[in-house]
């Protein structure tokens, strides 16, 4: 049950969270050379699907040039936007040593083969001198691991994009409240603390999700937003992040005819399995902030 005084989790807002994670600092392991592949895979394959568009993102992969000659490329993708079709190649080099022109020029024969393919390196050495102005030179995009987003960024990244509902937003299908902050709806969730257990409520309705903001006085500092399925999406992120627990609120009348709010507890995955329909789903395992991670349940 939903506690009798209920509290509210106001900061991070989830613009201040976005920033925290996004501009966290983290460090790469180090990586043989198909971990390295893989890292790279999982980063663009993350870029590329943040509005679940499920563009694949392949590994060792052979392409014909115009001269006939098969080429590998160790990551690939393509989609096509507005009739254009986007063909990219990235060349992962796990090197000991910074990468020299030749290794630069050796890529660029296989995308001048390759009609409209756009190159793309990442070198975990970094690169020589005069080898990222020829890579530059050719139309190759020069990148090293520190130029990758983190796992954190990429969390980032996601909640930016789905943010915050509007007054328009149906519920997919929940509801529930955040904290209003110049008259504008800022993304911090509306709560419980239950020790240090943080809970977030959701309702199946706009009317409930109103009557509970009303019965507690919250109209002039919260509003009431549905949760498309993207929104739910990361809302359930956002949860992750505070090392959360969801709740669906609920109300009944009692014996003397008075509406009495209560509520009873999800599982995050129950919550995904019954909940969310959308094609991108959120992370199986949370990702929780470091300064809640002490707190995440076993």
């Amino acid at each position: 049950m939903l506690a009798k005084k209920v509290n509210m989790f106001k900061k991070p807002s989830l613009a201040a969270l976005i920033h925290i994670l996004k501009t966290q600092q983290s460090s790469t392991p180090k990586m043989d050379w198909s971990e390295l592949e893989d890292h790279v895979k999982h980063v663009y394959e993350t870029l590329l699907n943040l509005q679940g568009e499920q563009i694949v993102v392949a590994r060792n992969v052979q392409i014909r040039g115009k001269t006939g000659q098969s080429h590998q490329v160790d990551v690939y993708y393509e989609f096509e936007k507005a009739g254009v079709r986007h063909r990219v190649a990235i060349e992962c080099k796990n090197t000991k040593r910074p990468i020299d022109i030749g290794k630069v020029g050796a890529f660029w024969l296989t995308i001048d083969d390759c009609h409209g393919l756009i190159g793309v390196m990442v070198s975990a050495a970094g690169y020589q001198k005069g080898a990222e102005k020829a890579a530059v030179d050719r139309g190759i995009l020069p990148l090293s691991l520190d130029d990758l987003p983190s796992l954190s960024h990429l969390l980032g990244a996601r909640l930016e994009l789905y943010t915050i509902p509007d007054e328009k937003t149906i519920g997919e299908p929940f509801w529930t409240l955040f904290e209003l902050e110049s008259g504008k709806v800022n993304g911090s969730p509306y709560g419980s603390w239950h020790g240090n257990d943080i809970v977030s409520v959701l309702f199946f309705s706009k009317k409930q999700a109103e009557e509970f903001l009303h019965e507690h006085n919250l109209d002039k500092t919260w509003a009431v937003r549905g949760l498309n399925q993207f929104h739910l999406r990361s809302f359930i992120m956002m949860v992750d992040a505070f090392a959360g627990r969801f709740s669906i609120g609920a109300s009944h009348i009692d014996e003397r005819g008075k509406k009495i709010f209560g509520g009873f507890e999800i599982s995050r995955s129950d919550l995904i399995d019954e909940f969310c329909v959308c094609g991108a789903l959120p992370p199986e395992k949370p990702f929780v902030a470091p300064s809640r991670a002490r707190f995440v349940r076993p």
